[in-house]
């Protein structure tokens, strides 16, 4: 019997189970359903469950019989299955966990488990809210498993008939839930709702709703001062990494708007002000696994790591490796990209630099970027370089994950575990089986990023060279001699693009389906950019262009599983108050 259909069968039979998969016999015991109670989320005389009240015209009830007949009416009930049972809904939270949470780190896993394996979404709705916005940016991010989520949903709920109407019915739930009161405290898990939301809705294509939910989760960011460093003061071990990666996600939000051409109407976390004080350096979680940064205390590991990791290596060494290299330091890695990216914005004296400084000066500023960004992670770890050798992986997969043989943490052991020498290692089951796919999974995210961050530099440096070479008070040698300094980077282009094919060609599709359509729109900048060629139609670097397009297009009709046309460019808003246009007969 599989993991998942054991936890069905436990949730039925009212046995304790936790998200990983690990028994918990000591776990206080789940709310039964009122079956005799006038059937509501939950019963209106209950003091601690009356935020539950759903709006009716957004979220309707579950009639009374459907709700006797469904197939876990028998069994534990919770506020969530007005999405699914709970069985779905942990199914659901262990993709997060396993695929989406090294690139959106909104949560710390142990405590994220202990929470949820003593059922705190019962009594407290922001958790509760945690939890549908969990669902809400997994179902976005994960096409490809919304049929197995339908499979064990049995016809019981309505809300699985497509992705976008299980996303707006978390959505609307988690809405209901807020009080008049709601934003007069603020925390880490507010943000990370309205981030997990925005995201959610930007796959599915609601590109309005998203830009709305990021417009709360940058305000909040603000209240909680995640870009001051002294506002940290005070905060615990844990919520001080949170925040720190907090920061960097809202840091990624604005290095997108940076490059990225369009109407330019998203309200920015940054003012250059602001960028110009703030210690980005500081900003950096610690290179630690969730489950050596406990509430007051930091546990280092005392291993020295291995030059290298061979098929016969013991469970020590592999442990000494993720020591080495662990989700902590990929996701600074690619911070550090995009850190790396926004040189020019962080610079006081680059400050409206397309109207202050000149032509030569830009394109110089730019190509030496362009020379730093492009050799900058020739130094990363073997598991995350572009053309990563998956000897490691495969001896992982193979030799290493002797489960009999590895101390596996339950979700709360790591917090009252004194041994801080080996407790630095432990890790949950789940956690250490889907390590090297998580790899893999930052290794798409972080070379399609640096890919897709030269190719941006290169647009803005073609741009400069063809403004120039329009301009009327100049020679023709000069005009000669910027068109080729244009058809000289074109050479840079093309390696860009050969690399970017490369990229999508050898990776699994399961390892860049969590980094959904921001990986998709990447690859779809830098084929775009090939239309700019340079050469004439019969000139080989043209012919090539032609092939790299179609090669694109092919990758994209296989990346790009929206179910809208992405309007994230386009003005898709209808001002309402403006005359309408009476067309003519």
């Amino acid at each position: 019997m599989s993991r998942v259909h054991q936890t069905r069968a436990r949730l039925k039979t009212g046995s304790s189970i936790t998200p990983g998969g690990i028994r918990n016999a000591s776990r206080t015991p789940w709310r039964t359903r009122p079956h005799d109670e006038d059937t509501t989320l939950l019963s209106s005389n209950s003091p601690n469950t009356s935020y539950l009240q759903p709006n009716p015209e957004d979220v309707d009830p579950i009639d009374p019989p459907a709700r006797q007949a469904d197939t876990f009416g028998s069994g534990p009930w919770f506020a969530t299955d007005k999405i699914g049972p709970r069985s779905l809904i942990l199914a659901i939270i262990d993709d997060y966990l396993a695929r989406i949470y090294p690139l959106i780190p909104a949560v710390h896993r142990p405590t994220f488990r202990r929470r949820l394996a003593q059922n705190e979404d019962v009594d407290d709705p922001d958790f509760l809210a945690l939890i549908l916005s969990l669902v809400v940016v997994a179902v976005g991010l994960l096409p490809s498993r919304f049929p197995y989520y339908q499979s064990m949903v049995s016809g019981s709920s309505s809300k699985f008939q497509t992705r976008e109407s299980v996303v707006n019915a978390c959505i609307d739930m988690c809405m209901c839930m807020r009080t008049a009161t709601y934003w007069d405290q603020v925390s880490h898990q507010k943000w990370a709702m309205s981030y997990l939301m925005s995201v959610g809705c930007f796959q599915l294509g609601q590109a309005n709703r998203s830009r709305m939910l990021e417009v709360e989760f940058l305000q909040t960011g603000r209240l909680l001062g995640i870009h001051r460093i002294a506002d940290y003061e005070g905060l615990n071990c844990i919520e001080t990494q949170l925040r720190k990666k907090a920061f960097w996600l809202c840091f990624y939000t604005y290095a997108h708007a940076w490059y990225q051409c369009g109407r330019q109407e998203r309200l920015s976390f940054f003012d250059h002000g602001m960028l110009a004080e703030i210690n980005f350096d500081a900003l950096f979680p610690l290179e630690l696994d969730d489950e050596q940064i406990l509430e007051h205390k930091i546990l280092e590991s005392p291993i020295s790591p291995p030059a290298a990791i061979s098929p016969a290596a013991s469970t020590h060494q592999y442990h000494a490796r993720i020591a080495r290299f662990n989700l902590a330091a990929g996701f600074n890695l690619h911070s550090r990209v995009f850190h790396k990216s926004a040189k020019l914005a962080l610079s006081p004296a680059m400050c409206d630099w397309e109207r202050r400084v000149k032509p030569d000066d830009r394109l110089a500023h730019l190509r030496q970027l362009l020379q730093e960004m492009r050799y900058m992670l020739d130094d990363a770890p073997l598991e995350i370089r572009q053309w990563a050798s998956s000897s490691w992986t495969e001896a992982s997969r193979s030799h290493l994950f002797p489960l009999d043989e590895l101390s596996i943490a339950s979700p709360g052991s790591v917090q009252h575990n004194s041994g801080a020498s080996y407790q630095a290692i432990d890790m949950n089951e789940e956690d250490v089986q889907s390590l090297p796919g998580q790899f893999e999974i930052m290794r798409a995210n972080l070379h399609g990023t640096h890919l897709w961050l030269q190719s941006a530099l290169l647009d803005q440096i073609d741009i400069i060279l063809q403004d120039m070479s329009k301009r009327p008070d100049i020679s023709q040698s000069e005009r000669d001699c910027h068109l080729a300094a244009l058809k000289a980077s074109w050479s840079e282009r093309e390696d860009v693009c050969r690399q970017m094919l490369h990229l999508v060609h050898s990776m699994p599709h399961a390892h860049i389906e969590p980094n959904g359509l921001y990986f998709a729109y990447k690859v779809r900048d830098v084929g775009v950019a090939l239309l700019n060629c340079p050469f004439e139609a019969y000139e080989p670097p043209a012919r090539r262009a032609t092939e790299y397009m179609h090669d694109f297009t092919r990758a994209l009709s296989r990346l790009d599983r929206s179910e809208r046309m992405n309007t994230s460019s386009l003005r898709s808003w209808v001002d309402t108050d403006r005359e309408k246009t009476i067309p003519r007969g």
